[in-house]
């Protein structure tokens, strides 16, 4: 009998396996069955891409959340992809870093959903994608054969990039496994401010002068319409129903 999730995947059965052999041995079924496999993290992207309208299997990677290795002095580490995007900015948070990227439902969405999405925030200005953060990735193929690219080290150019190629690929390459990211301090300050404008076309003058000026922003966003109506922390009243949102972080003398 054919189920389907919140966001409507077309799913026969899933399976949620917690190591490695298990993921493979699972993949490898499916691919002897012919059935198509929709790898699933925390399931709060899963409406990206083309909807598949082919009945198949789930592959839930929730159960692969362990931390493999955190040499914290070499600002890297080795987790598996399953874990949340809060207990990763929690663990690397004790050491005095963090992943700079701006993730909604922190608790609920993986590192894989992540990188399978190349999702990012704000900070993509300043700090760019998770995709230039992975510097390590493990998958399996779609006939459930292991593959590694990258390494542990940030400096690492051997082979083809991996790390690269399965950032935003949506799941439709490998179901992502285990990943390396290299990290960053934590900002001593950290400021945000906002404007409030009548129309976007107002706003467009203060956004080229930030771009042009010495000013380093780390985040910018523009929020109109249901982003700015849901937000209310930056709204400017009735009559400006465009906000822009300009985030700055460094040292405290930088800051301010």
């Amino acid at each position: 009998m054919i189920t389907a999730t919140a966001n409507s995947l077309p799913l026969t059965h899933t399976v949620a396996p917690e190591n490695e052999a298990a993921l493979i041995d699972a993949v490898q079924q499916a691919h002897a069955d012919s059935t198509p496999v929709y790898p699933i993290g925390g399931g709060t992207s899963l409406d990206y891409g083309l909807p598949p309208r082919q009945p198949g299997m789930g592959l839930s990677l929730t159960g692969f959340n362990r931390v493999i290795d955190y040499p914290a002095r070499d600002m890297t580490i080795t987790i598996e992809a399953g874990i949340t995007m809060g207990r990763l900015a929690q663990t690397i948070a004790a050491e005095g870093q963090r992943l700079p990227i701006d993730v909604p439902s922190a608790e609920q969405a993986t590192l894989g959903g992540v990188i399978a999405t190349n999702f990012s925030g704000p900070r993509r200005y300043g700090m760019g994608t998770i995709r230039d953060y992975v510097i390590g990735i493990a998958a399996v193929d779609g006939r459930g054969t292991l593959f590694h690219g990258g390494g542990r080290v940030v400096k690492n150019v051997a082979g083809y990039d991996f790390c690269k190629l399965l950032t935003g690929s949506l799941g439709t390459l490998g179901v992502i496994s285990q990943v390396t990211l290299k990290v960053r301090p934590r900002p001593e300050a950290c400021a945000l401010v906002a404007c409030g404008f009548a129309d976007v076309q107002r706003a467009e003058p203060l956004l080229a002068a930030l771009v042009t000026s010495r000013t380093a922003p780390t985040a910018i966003e523009l929020l109109t319409g249901p982003a700015w109506e849901q937000d209310t922390a930056f709204q400017h009243g009735p009559g400006f129903p465009v906000s822009l949102v300009v985030g700055f972080e460094g040292t405290a003398l930088e800051v301010a």
